[in-house]
């Protein structure tokens, strides 16, 4: 089973004692701004499981639950991992998506917020606040009820699983909403040796290394130098968005093999192309 945590305050001398990250009550700076979340997060422990993670689905429903079906999840076997932007939040026909993503996660899968969904949620929250009647559905508020109850990261066999990535220099146990959902040039752009230091030196990791690695989305690969729809890392950074929003492709990703699920994504929310191909190369996977 998953351990969730979520730690007030700044308690971090008995949090480090225990071996737990403590967390922090942020306020959002950007359209968040509103929204009091707190930076809970989820070490997972080996079961043995088959890890499939994918990001960015953008309201390609369809097409995400054909990859599911491609890819032969079994909830009892796989832990899937979802890391955020699920929907388009301007865009309502894409809302339905959180009623796939949170269906699944009632059945054991974990997902993360992506600042998509926290972008919902401070709609509803505005909306409520402006003290008239919403144009919003009423199902909005239970959207935003849930997305605030997600953890912000994962740890799980050395990698942690973040939605945009982390902010270079600051420890991890002091990441933001915003870093976490919304870092992008600052991250992927860091040098990789001083990243590889940083993250070896992290608190988090000085009583033996729990994450090496960091798995994200939020930025295309094809912005950081990859092939237009396909996986990308160096070695340390991870980047699972292949593109769905632009016009690439939508990728489930097999941590376990390195094999890929992947379709086309075009206007509409519409997937074709379905394919399975490896990443193992990329991944550096045993």
């Amino acid at each position: 089973m998953p351990v969730y945590l979520s730690l007030e305050g700044n308690r971090s001398r008995a949090a480090a004692e225990t071996g737990c990250l403590p967390a922090l009550y942020i306020v959002q700076e950007t359209f968040q701004e509103r929204l009091s979340i707190p930076v809970k997060h989820v070490i997972l422990p080996d079961n043995g499981k088959r890890v499939l993670a994918i990001s960015d689905i953008h309201g390609y429903k369809d097409g995400f639950l054909r990859l599911l079906q491609n890819a032969n999840y079994d909830p009892s076997r796989d832990q899937l991992l979802l890391l955020g932007d699920y929907i388009d939040a301007d865009n309502a026909v894409s809302w339905d998506t959180l009623d796939l993503v949170r269906e699944l996660t009632e059945s054991g899968a974990i997902a993360i917020p992506g600042n998509q969904e926290l972008k919902l949620a401070s709609l509803a929250d505005r909306s409520r606040s402006r003290r008239r009647r919403s144009s919003l559905p009423s199902k909005v508020n239970r959207y935003e009820k849930w997305i605030l109850s997600l953890p912000l990261f994962v740890i799980h066999n050395h990698i942690l699983f973040a939605h945009a990535g982390i902010r270079p220099g600051v420890p991890l146990t002091q990441q933001s909403v915003r870093d976490l959902t919304e870092v992008r040039e600052l991250f992927f752009n860091y040098p990789l040796d001083q990243l590889a230091a940083l993250i070896d030196q992290d608190e988090s990791n000085r009583e033996g290394a729990i994450w090496t690695r960091v798995m994200f989305g939020h930025t295309p690969t094809f912005k950081l130098g990859g092939e237009p729809g396909q996986i990308w890392s160096d070695g340390r950074r991870i980047g699972i968005d292949t593109g769905s929003k632009h016009g690439y492709r939508l990728t489930l990703l097999d941590l376990n093999s390195g094999s890929t699920y992947s379709c086309a994504t075009s206007p509409g929310y519409q997937s074709s192309d379905f394919r399975i191909g490896t990443a193992k190369d990329r991944l550096q996977l045993p």
